[in-house]
């Protein structure tokens, strides 16, 4: 203890002096006085105004009736999509003699979102029904066509009316397609039928709808040739394979192009030439002319893929003579600069072997 006395006392000793010193020095400086604080000059504020009328009508008052309206329409259009009584009110709407077009369109969009509709066998027995009375009537074709498209968007095809009665929703559609009615009417029946028959994954051989698909297939308007070749490739039967290999030669390369590809699903030899052609990006450059270099490349992309899935579902099925005649335009294809080409390509050619001699 004796030793560390010292040291605390020259601590002590140290601290003092130095505040002493410090006291010293603040002395030698002479700091200016305070100066009061003054509040700087209020700015004049404008005066205030009670807000307009038009501008409470613009700030409320609009947004409020735009809402009212969007939940008013989202109430209404959730009504007519779950219920069976509003499908058929609309049916009604179109049995009337001031029946209007939209309604059939508004009613057909309806049946394609909800899948209870599109399963109903009594909205398709009264719609079935229905067309039949307007291609008797024949007074107003643009709502018979849309009530002709209403028949592709059901994914069954059993139907019928109050009282059990059944109807043939294809018979009605392959009415529609005779050369007497209206252009628009058959190209709708030609779509309607071909959304039911790809449904069906080639199961579909009703006669009626193939011998009338057959007639507009022959017809003088290519866009409904177009229609009627592609509703045929998803046909089953020998008879739709027949003709289809008689559009072959048909004048307009659509159609051709449409023939091909359903036979080549089927892996008939009879679409190699044509397919031949679908497969080579050089033939189809010279053939396919669009209004720009950039939509020109997307439609030779389409049509080349839409050659190769259809080798691809011949394979699929264990028909594989088509695609190994066709192996040297696929093996080229494989080197195209399209990543979905070439990808469809190379895996042709991982299922299909070499030709051995």
């Amino acid at each position: 203890m004796s030793r560390q006395l010292p040291l605390v006392r020259s601590r002590t000793l140290f601290f003092c002096d130095s505040m002493r010193l410090m006291s010293q020095s603040t002395e030698s400086f002479d700091f200016p006085p305070s100066q009061p604080k003054t509040d700087p000059a209020l700015v004049d504020l404008p005066p205030v105004e009670a807000p307009s009328a038009g501008f409470i009508v613009q700030l409320f008052v609009i947004p409020a009736i735009v809402v009212f309206v969007v939940i008013l329409v989202w109430l209404l259009f959730g009504k007519l999509a779950g219920g069976e009584r509003d499908a058929m009110s609309y049916v009604e709407m179109l049995r009337s003699p001031n029946a209007n077009w939209r309604a059939a369109h508004e009613l057909a969009s309806l049946i394609q979102n909800d899948p209870k509709l599109s399963n109903d066998p009594r909205l398709l027995g009264e719609l079935t029904d229905l067309l039949s009375h307007d291609l008797d009537r024949e007074d107003n074709p643009e709502l018979t066509k849309f009530v002709a498209l209403s028949l592709g968007a059901f994914q069954t095809l059993d139907a019928e009316l109050s009282g059990g009665r059944k109807v043939d929703p294809l018979a009605a559609l392959a009415r529609a397609l005779e050369p007497k009615q209206p252009l628009p009417v058959r190209i709708a029946a030609a779509m309607s039928l071909a959304k039911q028959a790809a449904r069906s994954e080639g199961k579909l051989e009703d006669p009626g709808a193939v011998k009338a698909l057959g007639t507009a297939a022959h017809d003088g308007e290519p866009a409904l040739r177009q229609v009627a070749i592609y509703a045929l490739g998803f046909c089953g039967g020998e008879g739709a394979a027949e003709l289809l290999r008689d559009r072959l030669n048909d004048e307009d390369r659509d159609v051709r192009y449409n023939a091909a590809c359903a036979l080549g699903r089927r892996g008939d030899l009879a679409a190699a030439a044509i397919l031949r052609e679908l497969l080579s990006s050089k033939a189809l450059n010279q053939v396919v002319t669009s209004p720009t270099e950039t939509e020109k490349r997307s439609k030779i992309e389409f049509l080349e893929l839409e050659a190769l899935q259809s080798l691809q579902s011949s394979v699929s099925h264990g028909k594989t003579e088509l695609a190994v005649t066709l192996r040297p335009e696929v093996m080229e294809l494989s080197q195209s600069g399209l990543v979905s080409v070439r990808n469809s390509a190379l895996g042709i050619l991982r299922s299909v072997p070499e030709r051995t001699r």
